[in-house]
């Protein structure tokens, strides 16, 4: 059986649950249940058929969960997949006690699991992280056994792994703006008003009249003040609850879009994206996008929101201005993501369990 760790909050976004859910649908023989601190995201789980364990914990605080799930597993045969920010070396080792463990790592740190997951397309470049040198101790784990670089092993959601057949438009007329599961520093507020001023009414768009859509996540705590704002314009569409994302980015001609899962599904359509970042764990995949494609890095938001937006309003004049440009972006994005990371993931999970401890 697996299980799965993984929370979203307004705090945190939903990047790490809807990864795991990738991965719980692509491994569905082993009938995923979810392990959540609280309720945040317990609906969202359970709307996609998998049975959730509530701890009642601060998602902050994992360090006595392995005292509470003592009694959960199956030594011979489960296994538990972790995502998080909030784990330690320490909660590692007490967990590969009780049960086969693997986790997803983003930041290049290594931790004493079974099977260690980092599918980030910078991840090769951290491959030595990893690997524990010649006097490490093996009486006292700090690396994992094993671990899967690259994305290869991209996680995408079921919507988004089969092929596109997404078509570079002549011109830009709609442009989609997310910011992931939520918003902490109303970014999209930032964009929207600098696309209003410079791009329906400024001279150098005075003849493209632009539709933007604007996404607002399940933990976007200014969703309401986001209604409030533009819910009058008559070319911006403020999409909520998303039930079929494949097809509102497939109908855009750019994406302006925080790093996160989201650029990979991005990048599976070929759509044409600028890039920005909230916090540090988003930045490595901001900078590895732009020195691997020509797509155009805007920054952090959260140091400096103006010069952001300013970035990313000369980015999308470029796109607008050069189809050849848009095209190359479209065709450097289809190159990094074949789709079939969770299928890739599950199978792996599976081995592991039928490994048992050792």
């Amino acid at each position: 059986m697996l299980y799965i760790r993984a929370d979203g909050n307004t705090d945190i976004g939903m990047g790490h649950v809807m990864r795991c859910l990738s991965v719980a649908e692509a491994a569905a023989e082993l009938s995923p249940t979810f392990i959540t601190a609280d309720e945040g995201c317990r609906g969202m789980i359970e709307d996609r058929g998998f049975r959730v364990i509530v701890l009642n914990t601060d998602y902050k605080n994992m360090t006595d969960e392995p005292a509470l799930l003592a009694d959960l597993f199956d030594r011979d045969a489960d296994v538990l997949l972790v995502d998080s920010y909030q784990v330690s070396v320490a909660y590692y080792r007490a967990l590969t006690k009780l049960v086969r463990v693997a986790c997803f790592e983003d930041m290049g740190i290594a931790y004493p699991v079974h099977l260690l997951v980092n599918y980030n397309i910078y991840a090769q470049g951290l491959a030595r992280n990893y690997m524990p040198p010649r006097s490490e101790n093996d009486a006292v784990r700090t690396y994992p056994d094993r671990f899967l670089l690259g994305a290869a092993y991209m996680p995408l959601r079921k919507a988004f792994q089969e092929p596109s057949s997404y078509v570079v438009g002549d011109g830009v007329t709609d442009v989609t703006i997310t910011t992931g599961g939520s918003d902490p520093y109303f970014a999209t507020a930032s964009f929207a008003d600098v696309l209003i001023n410079d791009g329906f009414t400024g001279a150098l768009f005075k003849e493209r009249k632009l539709r933007l859509h604007l996404v607002s996540g399940p933990f976007n705590r200014f969703a309401d003040e986001l209604k409030c704002r533009y819910q009058s314009y008559e070319d911006i569409v403020i999409h909520e609850r998303v039930k079929d994302m494949r097809r509102l980015l497939s109908d855009s001609d750019v994406v302006i879009s925080a790093t996160g899962s989201t650029i990979y599904e991005i990048s599976a359509l070929g759509v044409p994206m600028v890039v920005f970042y909230f916090a540090e764990n988003q930045r490595q995949g901001a900078e590895a996008l732009e020195k691997l494609t020509d797509i155009v890095n805007a920054g952090c938001f959260a140091e400096d929101g103006a010069a952001v937006a300013e970035r990313v309003t000369q980015a999308l004049t470029k796109c607008i201005l050069d189809k050849s440009y848009r095209e190359r972006l479209s065709r450097q994005e289809k190159e990094l993501i074949d789709g079939k990371g969770a299928k890739r993931i599950a199978e792996q999970l599976k081995a592991l369990g039928a490994a048992g401890i050792i």
